[in-house]
């Protein structure tokens, strides 16, 4: 009986806490992937760790942002036909049918109903739905395009090596466009994808979300480990923590808070904000301050250029992520 009881109450908690139900985003039938080999598509190194999430391309100098999934049928010519399908339930955010970045021809979803409205990126697409638009709305397992292998030099992609790079993350800032105007190295290069450029969107690692048929999406953010933490002043409070209060801290009022101590992932993604109310001591004299680390996870923060060598300064996607943060804060 009290087996019963405690398996009654979990799946009672589970309903409480809700759960995302996920599909696997390609023609590949999820339940016959034993290993990383058997779905990772690798880079022209070889290696499958190569295709995940991380600092796992060019001996670990370089970051991946999602996970490339290779194909499991092929036409006589060698070009990919499986099909590519929407993870979860949501919307169509935005569609890029042009080849004039690295990720070619991709479709972006956001996801507003699940635990906190992340959004899912499909990459290097052969072609897109036919009809599909902004604004559609779709179920988990609707078919959105097939898989390709389209980028742009240097980034070219051979048809041997074609994948779906999927990314699942957060966005930044609905403010982005205002940082980007404001960048004097990006004058030259107009911003093509609004909100959805890629320096605006974080990812987490996909992996852990795949392997499950349903998932508490914002538990799999609050669960990442803080690697470092940064102090800010704002005049208001970031649209950020408008859009993802499940990151709040138990008691944060944005309404009276003077600033915020943010804790970050080792790869950039702010996964837990506390509201500083006008008289907090931890305040930061300037605009913001780079004030904690995980020593365990420096070798990461330094790779990913979060913090300096000497783990003294703020690196640039540190401080990159941080400006688009505090866009319409201060």
């Amino acid at each position: 009986m009290s087996r019963c009881l405690s398996t009654l109450f979990c799946l009672l908690l589970a309903g409480l806490l809700g759960a995302t139900e996920i599909v696997w985003p390609t023609s590949m039938d999820r339940t016959t992937i034993r290993s990383l080999e058997d779905y990772a598509q690798p880079t022209v190194s070889g290696k499958p760790e190569s295709a995940l999430f991380g600092m796992v391309r060019e001996e670990q100098h370089r970051f991946h942002e999602g996970i490339d999934i290779r194909p499991i049928a092929r036409a006589p010519n060698g070009e990919p036909l499986d099909r590519v399908f929407s993870a979860m339930k949501g919307s169509v955010a935005y569609i890029n049918q042009q080849l004039n970045g690295p990720y070619g021809k991709y479709v972006i979803l956001y996801h507003p109903e699940a635990e906190i409205p992340v959004y899912t990126l499909y990459a290097h697409l052969a072609s897109v739905e036919k009809g599909l638009k902004v604004g559609d709305k779709l179920s988990k397992g609707t078919a959105i395009a097939t898989m390709g292998h389209t980028s742009i030099s240097p980034t070219a992609i051979p048809k041997e090596r074609a994948h779906l790079h999927f990314e699942v993350g957060l966005v930044l800032s609905a403010n982005f466009g205002n940082w980007y105007n404001q960048q004097p190295d990006l004058r030259d290069s107009p911003n093509q994808h609004g909100i959805w450029n890629g320096q605006n969107l974080v990812g987490f690692d996909p992996v852990p979300i795949l392997g499950r048929s349903s998932v508490n999406l914002l538990d799999s953010v609050r669960q990442l480990p803080t690697a470092l933490a940064v102090t800010m002043r704002t005049k208001r409070p970031p649209d950020f923590i408008q859009r993802y209060p499940g990151l709040l801290a138990p008691g944060s009022d944005p309404a009276k808070a003077a600033g915020w101590y943010v804790e970050f992932t080792w790869h950039g993604l702010p996964k837990r904000w506390t509201a500083l109310p006008p008289e907090s001591q931890q305040l930061p004299k300037g605009v913001w301050s780079y004030v904690a680390l995980d020593n365990n996870q420096r070798q990461l923060l330094t790779l990913r250029k979060m913090i300096t060598a000497d783990a003294k300064m703020p690196g640039e996607t540190l401080t990159r992520n941080v400006n688009i943060l505090l866009t319409g804060a201060q």
